[in-house]
């Protein structure tokens, strides 16, 4: 019967003796030092297996002397058969030529995959490699299987890992690694040890696609009990599938955005939380929403208090626009005295850190860094000037400036969009009012619906709220004209806006789309709450749709049909479509109905 790995219950009781080898599962020895203050602990394993033995990934120079009485405690050094390497860096490999000076190579192999072959042997160390690929990524060791991986780019072409068939240990070399603070040679929960991980794989791995690549291929082996890596912690079997999970997700590849940089604790930051920076410009609110969040995004990274941006409006005036205030005031200063102050900013280009007091009439409480930037349309002109409000004594370096570049095209798109909307709202207070209105009803009219479907919709999207759409048609209205004239058909229709504005809340919206047909946009309802309103108007139009007309008392009744995003997502042609074919079934069905 196949051994399991051993429970790990030791660590948690502070009784595990670091001076020697820990045993980690059966005849599986931990033999690696605890190094002061480096985060990046290196291990080394020692499968006991007689004549056979297998070291793992044996260390550098610095920690050979004490892995060496470790192995000492449980075999000679001549019994060991394989050395594996999983690749060629020093951290595991230095020691070799010390071990092999004092047990020979003779009977001996250096297991590796073949792209580490042919730098180690550079080493001249005289020992026969014994290529995985070559194998058939296989070893056995006098009856001790161990099955190799193939795990090609995780950290260099011809990585792999070693899975030891007997007790499910995979030692995955530096998949699975981790940047520690203090030394732990068990992962204590997922969470921790995974946030531990983030920092070593978003800079080391070159990319999501090729971790997830190299993650298919690990899970093959099965079942998969301990897992074993170069730095880090073991990870025990409860915490190996929520890693992986997790894994799988993980941006990486951070060095084809950020440069050489050797802040990686930051990079990692910045890497995870600018999808939440972009998320918030795609589904624009309002300039002072969206930098309040973007600024509880950045503020995970950044000590940063404030953004605003002096954006230019038609090319006569500047406005500014600010996360402490939802307020939107033309400047103060003049158009001439603002491209004076910031030439360089709209002219070359050119980003700063500035004190605060350098711009006066932009306040800040307290003694501040501004970091400058131009603020760019799609067309990357130069439409204003943006400022992220740091610390005082925020570092002010080319790195950190290539840093916070990365969150200037979501101020771009806010502020492009802010613009937008206070032209908007400025041709509202002149004429738009009336560009967007139905003459005879006073509702908005068919011009105005995609405008604010589309707005409506993509807030709905962003805060998960239901939407949905009443398409309602007057039942006989060309009957009606023609029996009673057009005049009693405009009363009529001027009668059913009135009852239908009536029952409407704030935040509903009604539309006359032409003709006798009529829409309703309800935020925040669903089709059955849709239906209870639409029935409620139903009633409301019996009650009091009639009139008189030269003597004859007139009425009208009419029918709809109801979607909403629940079934039909937050397009408004799909949902336009929807509700229009079912209004056709209540006008098929008899009319003075509604349908949903």
């Amino acid at each position: 019967m196949k051994k399991r790995a051993l429970p790990i219950p030791l660590q948690k009781r502070g009784k595990i003796d670091f001076s020697g080898a820990v045993e980690i599962a059966q005849n599986i020895w931990w033999v690696g030092y605890i190094l002061e203050n480096d985060p990046f602990q290196c291990h080394v394993y020692l499968i006991e297996n007689g004549e056979e033995s297998i070291l793992i990934d044996p260390g550098s120079k610095i920690t050979w002397p004490h892995t060496r009485e470790k192995i000492l405690q449980r075999i000679p050094l001549s019994h060991i058969k394989y050395i594996i390497c999983h690749h060629q860096d020093p951290d595991i490999t230095s020691c070799i030529g010390d071990l092999l000076a004092e047990i020979g190579t003779e009977g001996r192999y250096l297991v590796t995959h073949w792209r580490a072959a042919e730098l180690l042997e550079h080493y001249d160390w005289g020992i026969q490699f014994y290529e995985v690929q070559a194998k058939s990524w296989k070893l056995d060791a006098n009856g001790r299987k161990l099955k190799f991986v193939f795990t090609p780019y995780m950290h260099f072409p011809g990585a792999f890992c070693s899975y030891d068939i007997q007790t499910g240990t995979l030692f995955s070399s530096d998949i699975f690694g981790a940047m520690t603070e203090t030394f732990s040679l068990y992962a204590k929960d997922a969470d921790t040890y995974f946030r531990q991980m983030e920092p070593f794989h978003t800079h080391y791995m070159p990319a999501t696609e090729i971790v997830n690549h190299g993650l298919d291929n690990i899970e093959k082996c099965e079942p998969i009990d301990l897992i074993a890596p170069q730095h880090g912690s073991i990870i025990r079997k409860e915490l190996i599938a929520p890693i992986i999970h997790k894994l799988r997700h993980l941006k990486c590849g951070l060095y084809l955005e950020f440069g050489g940089t050797k802040k990686i604790e930051l990079m990692t930051k910045i890497n995870a939380i600018l999808p939440e920076v972009f998320e918030v410009a795609a589904f624009f609110e309002n300039f002072h929403a969206d930098t309040g969040r973007i600024l509880a995004s950045m503020r995970k990274a950044f000590p940063i208090h404030r953004i605003f941006t002096l954006a230019l409006v038609e090319n006569e005036y500047f406005i500014k626009l600010d996360s402490d205030t939802e307020k939107i005031r033309p400047c103060r200063r003049s158009k001439r005295e603002i491209l004076e102050k910031f030439h360089t900013t709209f002219f070359q280009r050119k980003r700063a850190f500035v004190d605060s007091e350098f711009i006066g009439y932009l306040k800040s409480e307290t003694p501040a860094t501004f970091y400058t930037f131009p603020v760019h349309d799609k067309g990357k002109n130069v439409i204003g000037v943006g400022a992220f409000v740091l610390e005082r004594s925020f570092e002010r370096s080319e790195e950190m400036m290539e840093m916070l570049k990365k969150f200037e095209i979501a101020v771009d798109i806010v502020t492009k969009r802010e613009v937008e909307v206070y032209l908007l709202e400025k041709e509202k207070s002149q004429a738009y009012t009336m560009a967007i209105t139905d003459k005879l009803t006073g509702l908005f009219n068919r011009h105005y619906l995609e405008d604010a479907a589309i707005t409506e919709l993509i807030k709905a999207k962003r805060h998960g709220y239901p939407v949905s759409f009443l398409y309602l048609d007057i039942d006989f209205f060309k009957k009606i004209n023609d029996t009673y004239g057009h005049d009693v058909g405009d009363r009529i229709l001027t009668r059913f806006a009135h009852l239908i504005t009536a029952n409407l809340r704030e935040s509903d919206m009604a539309f006359r789309l032409g003709g006798e047909e009529f829409l309703i946009v309800l935020p925040h309802t669903g089709r059955n709450d849709a239906f209870r309103m639409a029935e409620r108007l139903r009633k409301t139009v019996h009650e009091n749709g009639c009139f008189e007309e030269e003597g004859r008392n007139i009425c009208f009744t009419f029918s709809a049909g109801i979607a909403d995003t629940e079934e039909c997502g937050f397009e408004t042609e799909r949902l336009l479509k929807r509700a229009d074919a079912r209004l056709y079934e209540a006008k098929r069905s008899g009319r003075d109905r509604i349908v949903l």
